[in-house]
């Protein structure tokens, strides 16, 4: 059970990853590389959701379809990193899930949908009108509350602080907002009783286990602990006159941030059911 909930609640998550494909531009077009990508995940049951050209050079990006079963979406977004690099060495292309390879270009990040049910499988992240569930907006708040505790995991090399200073690809604060995408936790334009979390702030080099544990214990203890989010940001959430928190600009300042949290993370898996169980 959920700390401080008395229902059965079950995360479903989904995972979108980005990455470049350096030389594919010479070799193929878009529309060949989505297709070549499109039938290995088949060939391999990997259960892909999207596929498509992202704003960088050679720059992909794919998303998975979204399951209950953590340990399953984990296990298939490794496998498809492990597929993409199998199927583009045949045409001697670099698959790259670096932050931020190329200084001129967008970096690449791993974002994280999720959302909440019930034991009857009701989503549990609504709106109606300006007024959101309380579940949803306790989640953003303890994700906010550890967000920045748990920088070194999001983005665990020196090098991934690059990509936060690209400012129309990546977040900089602490900051959430409506299919705003300068925000780190955005809430995707979808029907007011089917919402989702997207938290936009990991790179693509992260370690997708760990950045799965860590937003889900931030969520437990914002449901634990009734945080409260704030308002949402309509504007761009990087501009000064908003006064957020800044994000961790280096791993020195976000190892930091981690050794002087207090928070005690529990571990979600045991107060979440999988659909298996």
């Amino acid at each position: 059970m959920l700390s401080g909930c008395n229902r059965l609640l079950r995360a479903v998550i989904a995972t979108e990853i980005e990455f470049y494909l350096h030389g594919a531009g010479t070799k193929f077009s878009p529309e060949q590389v989505t297709a070549i990508i499109r039938e290995a995940c088949v060939k391999d049951n990997i259960p892909l959701a999207s596929v498509e050209q992202e704003r960088g050079k050679d720059q992909y990006e794919i998303a998975l379809l979204p399951s209950s079963d953590k340990d399953l979406i984990i296990k298939d977004t490794e496998r498809f990193k492990v597929l993409l690099k199998a199927t583009f060495a045949d045409y001697s292309i670099n698959v790259d899930f670096s932050a931020k390879p190329l200084p001129n270009e967008p970096g690449s990040g791993l974002h994280i949908h999720i959302h909440l049910e019930d034991d009857n499988e009701k989503n549990l992240f609504t709106r109606d009108g300006d007024e959101f569930s309380k579940i949803l907006l306790y989640s953003i708040g303890g994700l906010f509350e550890t967000m920045n505790a748990n920088m070194a995991i999001f983005a665990p090399n020196q090098a991934s602080y690059l990509r936060f200073t690209d400012k129309s690809n990546a977040p900089t604060t602490v900051s959430w907002g409506t299919n705003n995408r300068t925000v780190a936790i955005r809430l995707p334009d979808k029907p007011m009783d089917n919402k989702h979390i997207e938290h936009r702030v990991s790179g693509s080099d992260a370690d997708i286990a760990s950045v799965i544990e860590a937003i889900l214990s931030g969520i437990e203890y914002g449901i634990a602990n009734k945080c409260n989010p704030g308002a949402p940001i309509y504007g761009d959430a990087s501009l000064p006159q908003y006064a957020l928190p800044k994000l961790a600009r280096s791993l020195e300042e976000a190892r930091s941030y981690r050794e002087e949290s207090k928070l005690l993370f529990s571990d979600f898996t045991k107060s979440i059911a999988s659909a298996n169980d």
